[in-house]
């Protein structure tokens, strides 16, 4: 579920978004990659924006630089209330920049003032679905939950907490797991010469703190962002992790592929079922010297 803004310009002389307009001083932005976790940098259509300090869900944003007709913005549900902020933060700029009160909300025209009221009763609708939510993911035995910069695959004891509906809950938790400097360590796959088999490759870069999976899989996200490549863990005949090196040479940062180690291989050497946990199927990884792994 999500809602969904859309805010129009009037007018003959209509102005044009700006870089500043789309992305606001303090707030993150980027976009998610094919494992649903955040990269630098806007997509063509548009880009994600959280509040690095506690980043919920994130919004989307589908509007580029010059756009002078429309913009339009989406908050998946439930959402925390620091999403909340942000979202209708995004709204009342772009109205504020296009001298503009009025917007759009699912087919529904409101003005900045009705804001508090439709802010009040998402928060209780929010509280509703995450217990729902939660409910669920108990009952399957596993929680999957799109973050503004990670995917999570959510613990047993947080599933437990969140089926009280507490939202501050949830914006903790959502902020604990997504700040910091990590790598999310997504899979790529690559279809063997025989055209058969396919190869899962993962990457884990030498002293870069990097967020890997106790044991590899593929993710579900990846049947929404891949085309034409549809994937299962049974399809994946072997699963790899490329070993990388970044140095900086001539005041430019430069890096290579030292080999590739069988995943099974690496988690042994790494000693991956001892390394701190961050989610139910992940853990925090740090290589001081790749070259060990494949001594």
């Amino acid at each position: 579920m999500a809602i969904d803004v859309v805010i129009t310009q009037k007018g003959l002389l209509k102005q044009p978004l700006t870089e500043a307009d789309l992305s606001p001083a303090g707030l993150r932005s980027g976009h998610w990659n094919q494992a649903g976790a955040l990269d630098d940098g806007p997509a063509s259509d548009g880009r994600v924006l959280c509040d690095p300090a506690r980043p919920g869900r994130g919004c989307f944003l589908q509007a580029v630089p010059g756009e002078k007709g429309r913009a339009a913005l989406r908050q998946t549900l439930p959402c925390t209330p620091g999403d909340l902020e942000v979202f209708y933060g995004l709204v009342e700029r772009i109205c504020q920049v296009w001298r503009t009160d009025r917007f759009t909300q699912d087919g529904e025209e409101h003005r900045l003032c009705d804001i508090p009221r439709l802010k009040e009763g998402l928060l209780k609708g929010c509280a509703g679905l995450l217990k729902t939510m939660a409910e669920r993911w108990q009952a399957d035995g596993e929680g999957v939950l799109t973050g503004a910069v990670y995917p999570l695959y959510v613990e047993p004891e947080a599933v437990e907490r969140l089926k009280s509906g507490d939202l501050d809950f949830f914006q903790q938790y959502l902020a604990r797991k997504q700040t910091g400097d990590r790598y999310y360590a997504k899979p790529n796959f690559y279809r063997h010469d025989n055209g058969v088999d396919i190869l899962g490759l993962y990457a884990v870069t030498e002293g870069v703190e990097s967020i890997l999976p106790l044991a590899p899989f593929v993710p579900p996200l990846y049947s929404v962002y891949l085309q034409d490549f549809h994937v299962t863990d049974e399809q994946v005949t072997e699963w790899r992790v490329a070993l990388n090196r970044v140095w900086e040479e001539g005041g430019q940062l430069t890096g290579r592929t030292l080999g590739y180690a069988p995943f099974a291989e690496f988690a042994q050497k790494v000693g991956l079922d001892r390394c701190p946990r961050f989610d139910e199927r992940h853990v925090l990884v740090s290589v001081d010297d790749v070259s060990k792994i494949l001594g």
